[in-house]
């Protein structure tokens, strides 16, 4: 029904009121905002200053105090959200017309003139937008040209594809394009020119300057980025593809170049206001630039923070936000002081992070008071272990909930969004109601893992490894002992599909449920037979629901499940819609494509609608407010400013004082902080769920700390001690340690068994007692030909007094990569880096290569146990080269390394990332030569010899004389090992099974026993 007009003259009224009421309450510095309409403005407007209110009420005064139609003002914001709540309250305000004026974001602004001006958008009309994949794809194919070597390096050809993608949005964001881009790089070698080339005098006189050799790497690889940024435009426009980014700086273009459209524009628009100005890049304030640009002194008004300039990946700059008052001469710029959320606690708390005393920032960080909130608190505890402090949020909550503070007005802020899902995950364990404001990336959710697998198992008709994956899911209904049983059985001639798919053989194997094993095999073999005809979407629908695990899925974690199954499978469709994958297989690399570039696939958190405990990241919480903020895992590697180093060096500002990293956290500190009106609570821990040691963030060393009440935890300690809360569970139920003690029996260990076992135990069980079946990784097989081309050289040598000329090698290296699965590319790249390292590696050895040498000699032992259920343990080794002096006896033993060079302290594991399992083989084989019995191979020096080339293009190798308390200790170490495998304790430890390779199936396993 039409609204009658006593109503409409009704609602006017009470919006007139409204608005006279809401003017009435402004401070006079808001009301300045509000009244200066004509003119520049720029307001700084911190956090709870009432930016959104004085934006809205400036628009209701406009119209109030003009003859201005609502058309005729476009009103510019960062986010769909904040667009609809800018129109929400304007409505308040002016009723119906709310709905006249133009409120877009930038991209939903760009897109209405898309629509309007189609003939000025040639390249975006006649197009789509490239997914992420194509992105990447049309990168890599740029980088596949021998012109390249920076930005292709040898080790990992594939290592610049994302930062390169990333780094052409940022270009295109801050409107940097090619020819642009020429100028920066000349300015780049200009300011090259200025730097002295080489050292003078000293040790280092006539060698290059280590400052020099720096920057002129620096302009090399951006000539490098400068080709593929022409050659990705290029192939975009080839393929009728644009970029997100596009969409602005195509409407940037147009704006330029269609004189018509501008004008047409210039005349409707006659007051322009853009809020969250902080976050505006470049070439968002071209197009307010050009809109603004018909008259000396323009109806603009940019409202905004730079403390809260947190979208430094969107471009933002601070000479983006200082630009404004130098662009528009004659800017009034206005300061809101008084804060209407919080106590002044927490305002001085954060304006202690961002305080700085001089330079252009100082005028824009203004100090906050509160003139509303009378009190607030701030406190901050350390805990010993991050479980305890995970604990202690939980209750924490849960208490002030009790106590009748509403869980809408509760929030935990964290720093990423896996962090995210940890504490919606425990809230919700606790029965807390819980809204987690987050997408999370699905790529690595279990749910996705374990439907990829799925995929797999009907994909690869011979490699059985992700069939072996999907035996542990318990969809299947297949009991633990059922799947130990048929793994145990899987040989070389018997594959794991043979063996459930007759029903013979699972009799044999005394597997109690037959049926379910038996419907493993019918429901791949049924998908494979589908997926020849069928789309891939609908193969994947038929696999979800015959192998039970949508309905498993559904019964254990309705939620998630349907969040992650649902994102999953509509990606799967649109795939097929769009012809970007016609098969499963397909799809399965586009998935595994996206997991190699950290390309997420995002899905939103299920909204339930409830008053609820709010979980958010720190980006996500911009704009919003609570009562009480917990803000966990203050450590330094979540929440630090170095953790990024610059992939490419371009100064797209000439700001001296822009922002870095450090300062970029400390703004995303602030916007958390500020988010709390009365309480915020500060936590850290000591040590990781994984027992690594955890530092406090270095930004506690930047705030106030007088302003910071520090709370002890002992009580919670004692409370909450996650060694107590292991000691409550019942009796471990062990698995049947029978098949391990199998394995130790008839393999025993090899050096890279132990050192598996070493790593964690379910490493070993995983790879080396079950077997699982693994494609090995391309640089693993690169390295085994690499290995047998050595192997035949030194034999050659041995043989004729002399290493073989170069054909020889070649040939050697061909056959042996021929041997591998490599692609005609692969096979070619590796031929190429396999010859780089070998040429210079072998002239090395020909000046140490003893008359003698034994090549992979294989030895297995017998050790002493002392172990009742294992009296002898195997020991197993196979080493690479032996030397033999002219006595006739070795002297060492060499064992190849095909990675790059390690250091002396990394291989005897004295350095952070290195456990010494590169010493530890060392010593292994001295001990294998020790029991082996033949006293012309007795030696206790190794020596680990690294193929590739070393930064200065020596070879370099490292000596070890092992002592006999090396080896006795070893000896220890690997009977105490195999006693903790025969004891199977590891087999409910949880934390161990969360920090092996194999996690997720460790975890199911764990999961399935206890249950």
């Amino acid at each position: 029904m039409s609204q009658s007009k006593n109503e409409k003259i009704g609602d006017e009224v009470a919006a007139g009121a409204a608005f006279a009421g809401a003017y009435a309450a402004l401070n006079p510095e808001q009301k300045r905002a509000v009244d200066t309409i004509d003119g520049p403005v720029m307001v700084i407007a911190g956090p709870g200053t009432g930016k959104t209110q004085i934006l809205t009420l400036r628009i209701a005064n406009i119209l109030l105090k003009t003859d201005t139609v609502p058309e005729s003002i476009l009103a510019l914001t960062f986010t769909e959200s904040g667009a609809k709540a800018m129109r929400e309250r304007l409505h308040r305000y002016i009723g119906a017309r709310a709905y006249q004026v133009p409120i877009y974001t930038f991209h939903g602004f760009a897109g209405k003139l898309i629509k309007a001006y189609p003939e000025a958008y040639e390249r975006i009309i006649g197009g789509r937008p490239a997914t992420d994949i194509e992105k990447i794809v049309l990168i890599e194919t740029i980088l596949d040209n021998p012109d390249i070597k920076l930005l292709r390096p040898s080790g990992n050809i594939s290592y610049y594809v994302r930062p390169i993608e990333r780094i052409l949005g940022e270009l295109k964001k801050e409107y940097v394009t090619p020819d642009a881009f020429v100028q920066i790089i000349a300015t780049q070698e200009q300011a090259l020119l200025d730097i002295e080339q080489y050292h003078v005098k000293g040790a280092h006189k006539g060698k290059e300057r280590g400052d020099y050799t720096k920057a002129a790497k620096v302009i090399t690889k951006n000539r490098e980025l400068l080709f593929v940024y022409r050659q990705y435009e290029a192939s975009l426009r080839a393929a009728r593809l644009y970029d997100f980014e596009d969409m602005i700086a195509e409407t940037v273009i147009a704006l330029e170049t269609q004189p018509d459209m501008l004008r047409d524009l210039q005349e409707q628009y006659q007051y322009i206001l853009a809020d969250e100005h902080q976050d505006v890049n470049g070439a968002q304030n071209r197009i307010l630039e050009s809109l603004a640009s018909y008259h000396d002194s323009p109806n603009i008004f940019v409202v905004g923070d730079e403390k809260q300039a947190i979208y430094r990946f969107q471009g933002a700059s601070l000479e983006n936000f200082l630009y404004f008052g130098d662009r528009f001469l004659g800017t009034t710029t206005i300061a809101l002081t008084e804060n209407y959320r919080s106590g002044q606690a927490v305002l001085d708390v954060a304006h202690s992070l961002v305080k700085v005393d001089a330079g252009p920032l100082a005028a824009l960080r203004v100090p906050l008071s509160a003139a509303v909130v009378p009190e607030s608190i701030i406190e901050r505890r350390s805990f010993s272990h991050q479980a305890i402090e995970d604990e202690w949020v939980v209750q924490n909550i849960k208490a002030a909930i009790e106590a009748g503070v509403s869980p809408a007005e509760i929030a935990v802020i964290v720093r990423s969004n896996r962090e995210v899902e940890t504490y919606t995950s425990l809230l919700r364990q606790s029965g807390i109601t819980v809204e987690a404001s987050a997408d999370g990336d699905i790529l690595t959710h279990p749910i996705t893992l374990a439907v990829e697998a799925l995929m797999s198992a009907v994909l690869l008709l011979r490699d059985e490894a992700a069939l072996f994956v999907v035996l542990h899911g318990a969809y299947w209904g297949l009991s633990i002992p059922d799947v130990v049983k048929i793994t145990r059985a899987r040989s070389y001639d018997t594959s794991l599909f043979s063996i459930l798919e007759n029903s013979e053989k699972l009799q044999v194997l005394a597997v109690e449920n037959i049926s379910a094993a038996k419907n493993i095999a019918t429901v791949i073999a049924t998908a494979r037979t589908r997926m020849v005809s069928e789309a891939p979407h609908r193969v994947l629908q038929y696999l979800l629901q015959a192998s039970g695990f949508l309905r498993h899925v559904t019964i254990h974690n309705p939620v998630e499940g349907e969040r992650v199954v649902r994102r999953l499978y509509d990606e799967v469709e649109s795939m097929v819609v769009s012809d970007s994958a016609s098969t499963l297989g397909m799809v399965r690399d586009i998935l595994a494509q996206r997991r190699a570039y950290n390309l997420p696939l995002s899905a939103p958190y299920i909204a339930t609608n409830t008053v609820a405990v709010q979980v958010m990241t720190a980006h996500k919480s911009k704009g919003l407010e609570f009562s009480q903020v917990y803000i966990p895992h203050l450590q330094d590697s979540i929440w630090g400013g170095g953790r990024h180093s610059e992939t490419f060096i371009i100064p797209l500002s000439s700001a001296s004082d822009t922002p870095d990293a450090f300062n970029d956290e400390l703004r995303l500190l602030y916007v958390a902080i500020t988010r709390a009106k009365t309480a915020v609570y500060f936590s850290s821990a000591e040590m990781s769920a994984t027992s690594k040691a955890l530092v406090p963030t270095r930004f506690f060393d930047v705030l106030d700390e007088t302003l910071v009440s520090s709370v002890s935890v002992s009580r919670v300690e004692s409370l909450f001690s996650p060694l107590a809360s292991l000691m409550q569970r019942s009796t471990p139920r062990q698995i049947d340690t029978d098949f391990i003690l199998q394995s130790l029996t008839t393999k025993g260990f090899s050096a890279t068994s132990f050192n598996n076992c070493v790593a964690n135990p379910w490493n070993y069980v995983y790879r080396n007692v079950l077997r699982i079946p693994e494609v090995q990784a391309t640089h693993l097989q690169f390295g085994t030909a690499i290995h047998a081309v050595l192997e035949s050289a030194t034999k050659y040598h041995t043989t004729h007094s002399k290493l073989p000329n170069a054909t020889f090698i070649k040939n050697k290296l061909e056959v042996a990569l021929a041997r591998l699965p490599f692609s005609t590319n692969e096979f070619v790249r590796h031929l190429e880096l396999g010859l780089t390292m070998l040429y210079p590696y072998l002239e090395h050895v020909a000046q140490t290569l003893p008359a003698q040498t034994v090549e992979e000699l294989t030895i297995k032992v017998l050790l002493p146990t002392g172990i009742p259920e294992l009296p002898m343990l195997p020991l197993t080794g196979n080493l690479d080269r032996l030397d033999i002096g002219t006595d006739g006896r070795a002297y060492r033993v060499v064992d190849y390394k095909t990675g790059k060079p390690k250091t002396r302290n990394d291989i005897e594991g004295k350095t952070a990332s290195s456990d010494g399992a590169y010493k530890r083989q060392l010593v292994f084989y001295t001990l294998l030569l020790s029991l082996y019995g033949d006293a012309r191979y007795l030696t206790n020096t190794g020596v680990l010899s690294f193929v590739q080339s070393a930064a200065k293009g020596s070879v370099k190798e490292e000596m070890f004389t092992i002592n006999a308390q090396e080896v006795a200790a070893l000896r220890l170490q690997i009977i105490e090992t195999v006693g903790m495998l025969l004891r199977g304790d590891f087999l409910t430890d949880s934390t161990l099974a969360a920090e092996s390779k194999y996690a997720e199936l460790a975890r199911a396993l764990i999961g399935r026993m206890t249950a």
